[in-house]
């Protein structure tokens, strides 16, 4: 289905891989993007050569111009900067990984934001998923319900449930009017200039970096945009001046006369 500027809307829709060991997983995962329109595919950090791989080229069968045009980096970071939303699969619960929704409540967010936003879905390692430092860039987590006591799907079966639920959406949900959620390198930028000013008052970091990580959890479920960055860009640099610029006498309040 096409949006008002006749564009797809799931050429907004890239799919992440975070280091996949087996160039066998690209292919089938280039193979499943392809039945569902999605063309979109970034790595960080394949295999060596993974374009001319056999294993990849045999399950990657009719999808190649997927996986020659795919694109490389060295992080998650990396990946994402110019992403908008991100929502990472995972089987796996934890303390830092919340915010969890299924398949098709994730189809209905892309169905309403891909239009004018770069949405990404992460699939972590094939054997331990995403780190606890790349959970902290998820907007959402996907899990996908199965009927085993031991929860896990190949990487391309995952890629093909998830995107099987973005592609039956696509233009059935009316849209709505957001204003654009800024890319994810300038959320990073502003969260690390918000922690950067919170040090700067001193303020003590707990075991393990428990609040720091807990502050960009918080600060990753609001839609930034980019005036709502810029606010917050300029709030940090008055606190700077004021604690650069003021002395200890300034802050006790003024006598009666």
């Amino acid at each position: 289905m096409e949006n008002d500027n006749g564009l797809t809307y799931l050429d907004n829709v890239y799919v992440v891989l975070v280091e996949p060991k087996n160039p066998g997983n690209i292919g089938s995962t280039a193979r499943a993007m392809k039945n569902m329109g999605v063309t979109h595919l970034r790595l960080v950090n394949p295999p060596e050569n993974y374009r001319d791989d056999v294993e990849q080229l045999k399950m990657g069968y009719r999808a190649q111009d997927i996986t020659w045009k795919s694109r490389k980096f060295n992080s998650l970071t990396e990946a994402l900067s110019d992403i908008s939303l991100a929502f990472v699969s995972t089987s796996r619960h934890g303390k830092w990984k919340r915010d969890f929704i299924l398949p098709e409540q994730a189809a209905d967010i892309v169905a309403q934001r891909a239009h004018k936003e770069k949405i990404a879905v992460v699939f972590g390692r094939e054997n331990s998923g995403v780190t606890i430092d790349e959970s902290q860039m998820a907007n959402y987590f996907i899990y996908i319900p199965m009927a085993v006591s031991y929860p896990s799907l190949n990487l391309s079966q995952a890629v093909l449930v998830i995107l099987y639920e973005i592609f039956k959406k696509a233009g059935k949900i009316p849209l709505l009017t957001y204003p654009k959620t800024s890319p994810k390198k300038e959320f990073e930028r502003l969260y690390h200039n918000i922690w950067g000013l919170m040090k700067s008052l001193l303020i003590r970091e707990p075991d393990k970096g428990l609040f720091h990580r807990s502050l960009k959890r918080a600060l990753n479920r609001t839609r930034w945009t980019n005036a709502d960055i810029a606010v917050f860009d300029r709030a940090c640099k008055q606190v700077r001046w004021f604690i650069n610029n003021k002395t200890r006498d300034d802050f006790k309040e003024d006598k009666e006369p």
